[in-house]
């Protein structure tokens, strides 16, 4: 995926999320790690946390087995698509985790042309119409949110993609949240937890 036509990488000066997530069914999938902590660190942890919390019978091989996946989420998300910050949603350790990916850019053209660009309106790709909504929460105002399929790069199947955008004029910033998945009853399961995550989500200020 690349980036919207127009923002040529332009990172929001002036906006970032805030995201008061639900802390047993999504992981927060930072883009780097410091001196406080480490990539192995931030995997082991939460591997270990979840398989703990899941209460099923399990072992040294099935923590290591999360941590591999996370890290190996971790990279795929910040190598390869166009966001800041990331959270993985797996509220049953025995699935795959399914990341939701946040980026904020400088507000840039039309708003309602940008917002249409942001959640892939008019994606050619699509094998039907994509379906485009006006979504609303109490803490972004209104926007959009579409949901369309494509056809897999390899094999038969689709992959399912869902986008939200918003505008905040009084930060210059606009926000995407998106995620795609090649299993698409992974994603309908995701739906509803994606829609509450949407409504805990707050741009503000950069300090």
């Amino acid at each position: 995926m690349t980036e919207p036509a127009g923002l040529a990488g332009l990172t929001s000066k002036k906006g970032w999320p805030k995201v008061d997530y639900d802390q047993t069914i999504w992981i927060p999938c930072p883009p780097s790690f410091g001196e406080h902590m480490t990539a192995q660190e931030w995997a082991g942890g939460f591997a270990g946390l979840w398989w703990d919390a899941s209460g099923l019978k399990h072992g040294k091989r099935q923590v290591k087995g999360l941590e591999k996946t996370l890290l190996e989420e971790q990279q795929s998300i910040y190598r390869l698509l166009p966001c800041h910050t990331a959270l993985l949603h797996l509220p049953d350790v025995t699935l795959a985790p399914l990341p939701v990916c946040l980026a904020v850019w400088q507000a840039v053209g039309d708003r309602d042309s940008q917002l249409r660009e942001l959640v892939r309106a008019d994606e050619p790709a699509a094998v039907e119409a994509p379906l485009v909504e006006q979504v609303t929460t109490e803490r972004l105002g209104t926007g959009l949110r579409c949901l369309y399929y494509q056809r897999a790069s390899e094999g038969a199947g689709l992959i399912g993609a869902l986008s939200y955008a918003w505008r905040c004029d009084e930060l210059d910033t606009d926000l995407r949240v998106f995620t795609a998945c090649p299993d698409l009853g992974r994603l309908e399961r995701a739906m509803p937890d994606i829609d509450a995550l949407i409504r805990a989500i707050t741009i503000m200020p950069v300090p």
